[in-house]
């Protein structure tokens, strides 16, 4: 083994450039494979912190035929602990956040509201005091006590021993701290510093939804029975569902339950994206290995005379084999080190352009055992694998015909390049191989251009946003006295052109519904709420398009009022003039609305949801005055096009109330950005592997003809000594190698059609095959094959016949 070692490094040394580019295509392809396995393994395969995570399920009321989310309500999933046969327990969930203020000031803090047994579900205990007691998550307010994290009782409360029984403020109320978690908690969201029970629900909303079958935005999670699956408990809980039903048709008819496991709430649609950019990084290595493979059998031809002579006096086939098999698994294991530094610098480079929001809190995208372990695997596999057919062709060669190789015997002809072969069909593989990455990226590129021309309905550049809670001390009246002074003040600022307060901003996450029935309909419409002042829409830049724009004349005491979308007007009174109907209401002391305006539609979901289509559920706005909210968000609109400082609004929100925190502050064109962030980090990654790919796969056709060329000077030379031009050889070589790559292409159009609508879930505004997709891809491909074949086609008509024939 050592003589094989120390004959294989030196038989390397002599040829640098063949080592070095074969290690540098190990490296991409090992490299770039381990950096989203890294990814891959953080987001789908590693255990959650949680004891037993696989048997944990996370449910979700769900509506209408197209099962789409909704949440439930508080007495809706009690209903479901109460009746399923399928989960030893469940447990009510919200993601929340809460100010807390103490001696050095407010801050704004992450929070979970959450049952009881919400900590025993996922198996984990206080580190300090204790959970919470089944009796104190019983009876709406009154057990006001919370559970914090260790972080914020460290980084707040300088891990003060004695908090434990003592009572900190929270959204201006007195709580008090029953527990602290283990530092490794951070609960499902992952950086979570309080938790409340259940029954303290006032803490962030009204009490009135303890009994509330329609106010719906809750998740629950439970456990699985020993012995029961996801299939069992699914069934389970749409009889359950069906029951709810039967008994309260008029909340829970066409409602159901969606269980999910928790990698699959946690994931959604981007594991799609996960799966298929783990499998373009496979495809590349395959790609780069079919690259080195036709470099060795290059390689292995040069040295056929070498192994024969070799074998003629008397050396071991198998010995020869095992030498050429230690020359390949060094150049894998050296690409493989190389890779492990590709795969550093990779994921380096990949962290700033992974959107927020793509990955869950768990994922921890880092070089760790397991992938340096996934990185050994692949530099043997590959080693073995590009190594195994070279060798078998230098060692079952027949002696005769190979110590007569170099001479006359020598020229396997230009029809070669096409000729079935391994070599010809690596280099058909390749060039199929990148046809499908270049596809994937021409749909990912295509969704791309298509959520960019969706027109959000508002100019977001210049304005800069925040969100602050005003706690329950607020009365309405309060509400509407701040909301208005804060503006006022803002407007007194000469850089600010104007500002406003609203319930929800768009593509801010945080709309919220109801439901009403318009006069002599029997259908009820589900519509979104949003309290806005009367500068909301000039902020925004979202043009009125018919009647009026709120102004102070809407008073609370007025007749109340409302604004439509373009597209709700539509919706709800088809093409009569809106203006001046009346809106039946369902929310409280307010029984109705007149619509006095019409505005432009405004994207509030996302960019991808059809607000016109039938069925779509329209934008309502109302005066902020007329209907509050303790949650709003701000909008400032600067006049020079820069953002307004955070700091500038602080200090406003400051002088009117220092209690109150302001937190999410940013401008508000990220939220835009933010829409289009995966399908540009999926363009991305998917442009470049595909990119290289294609590159690697010219550069394996420019070997192969730049290799049968050299090898096949004879009869160039004959062809031309009998009156063949230059342009006749050169378009002879391009032909044969244009056969070659138009059978790849077409082979790679197949395997693509058939494989696109994997990218389905991810696609927007294009179809899985796209035509424009198909037709460019194969064109921009055949010109690299065309440009890659050219250039040794060249070489191989410059060709002087008496010489080549001299030397022979």
């Amino acid at each position: 083994m050592n003589s094989n070692l120390r004959y294989a490094l030196r038989t390397l040394r002599t040829r640098p450039g063949f080592a070095g580019a074969i290690i540098a295509t190990l490296a991409l392809g090992i490299g770039a494979s381990a950096a989203m396995f890294s990814l891959v393994d953080a987001a789908l395969f590693r255990r959650l912190p949680f004891e037993d995570p696989d048997r944990l399920v996370v449910l979700w009321g769900v509506a209408g035929p197209e099962r789409d989310v909704r949440g439930a309500s508080i007495p809706e999933a009690n209903d479901w602990r109460r009746y399923n046969r399928s989960l030893t327990d469940l447990s009510l969930y919200d993601e929340t956040s809460v100010n807390l203020r103490t001696e050095y000031g407010a801050q704004r803090v992450e929070a979970e509201m959450v049952s009881a047994g919400f900590f025993q579900l996922l198996g984990v205990t206080a580190a300090r005091g204790r959970t919470f007691l089944p009796e104190e998550d019983l009876v709406p307010d009154a057990h006001a006590v919370v559970v914090i994290s260790d972080a914020l009782w460290r980084e707040r409360f300088g891990g003060d021993a004695g908090l434990i029984g003592r009572a900190i403020t929270l959204n201006d109320r007195a709580t008090t701290v029953v527990g602290v978690m283990p530092p490794a908690f951070r609960g499902l969201s992952f950086d979570t510093d309080v938790w409340f029970p259940t029954m303290l629900v006032s803490l962030t909303t009204g009490a009135g939804v303890v009994q509330s079958r329609g106010a719906r935005w809750l998740m629950a999670l439970g456990r699985l029975r020993p012995g029961r699956t996801m299939a069992d408990a699914q069934l389970d809980f749409d009889g359950v569902a069906a029951r709810l039903t039967e008994a309260f048709p008029q909340s829970n008819t066409d409602r159901g339950v969606q269980l999910l496991s928790m990698k699959e709430n946690y994931l959604g649609t981007a594991r799609t994206l996960l799966v298929v950019l783990f499998a373009s990084v496979i495809v590349f290595l395959m790609i780069g290995c079919a690259n080195v493979t036709g470099l060795q059998l290059v390689r292995a031809t040069s040295r056929r005379r070498e192994m024969a002579v070799r074998l003629a006096l008397g050396a071991d086939r198998g010995r020869l084999m095992r030498q050429l098999m230690t020359e390949g698994l060094i150049l894998s294991i050296l690409g493989g080190a190389a890779g492990t530094l590709v795969a550093y610098w990779t994921i380096d480079a990949l962290r700033p352009f992974i959107p927020p929001g793509l990955l869950p809190g768990y994922v921890d995208v880092a070089i760790d055992g397991r992938v340096l372990f996934f990185a050994a695997s692949l530099a043997l596999i590959t080693g073995v694998v590009c190594g195994l057919a070279p060798a078998l062709m230098s060692t079952s060669q027949n002696l005769t015909d190979a110590l007569k190789d170099g001479s006359r015997s020598a020229s396997p002809g230009l029809g070669r390049i096409r000729r079935p072969g391994l070599q010809q069909l690596l280099v058909g593989a390749e060039v199929a191989l990148a046809l499908i990455l270049l596809i994937g990226a021409g749909l990912m590129v295509r969704t791309l251009q298509s959520q960019l021309r969706v027109s959000p309905g508002f100019q977001a550049d210049g304005v800069m946003t925040a969100r602050l809670s005003l706690p329950a001390r607020y009365t309405p009246e309060q509400r509407v006295a701040f909301a208005l002074q804060l503006t006022e003040r803002l407007d007194a600022i000469p850089d600010v052109a104007s500002s406003a307060l609203g319930s929800d901003l768009p593509l801010g996450g945080s709309s919220s519904a109801s439901t009403f029935q318009l006069p002599g309909a029997t259908e009820t419409v589900r519509y979104y709420r949003h309290y806005v002042t009367p500068g909301f829409f000039t902020t925004l830049g979202i043009p009125v398009m018919r009647g009026r724009a709120f102004t102070a004349g809407d008073t609370r005491d007025s007749p109340h009022v409302a604004m439509l979308s373009e597209a709700g007007a539509r919706r709800l009174f088809g093409d009569a003039d809106p203006v001046g109907r009346i809106l039946p209401l369902r929310s409280g002391a307010v029984t109705e609305a007149t619509v006095v305006g019409i505005v432009g539609d405004v994207r509030f979901r996302d960019l991808t949801t059809s607000i016109t289509a039938p069925g779509s559920e329209p934008d309502i706005f109302f005066p902020y005055v007329q209907r509050t909210d303790p949650d709003v968000q701000l909008a400032v609109r600067s006049r020079n096009g820069m953002l307004v400082p955070d700091a500038t609004l602080r200090r406003e929100v400051a002088a009117l109330d220092a209690t109150l925190p302001l937190h999410s502050v940013g401008p508000l064109a990220s939220m835009v950005d933010q829409q289009t962030a995966t399908a540009r980090f999926g363009s991305l990654l998917l442009i470049v592997f595909s990119s290289v790919a294609l590159m690697l796969a010219a550069i394996g056709l420019y070997g192969v003809i730049a290799f049968v060329v050299g090898r096949s000077q004879r009869e160039i030379a004959i062809r031309m000594a009998l009156g063949a031009g230059a342009s006749t050889v050169r378009n002879l070589v391009v032909r044969n190698a244009m056969i070659l790559v138009t059978a790849a292409v077409a082979a790679g159009l197949v395997i693509a059609s058939f494989t696109a609508g994997v990218l389905a879930s991810q696609l927007f505004g294009v179809t899985p095959r796209d035509p424009l997709v198909f037709s460019v891809v194969p064109i921009a491909v055949l010109a690299v094959g065309l440009l890659a074949s050219y250039l040794p086609a060249r070489r191989a008509a410059q060709v002087e016949p008496s010489i080549a024939l001299g030397s022979e």
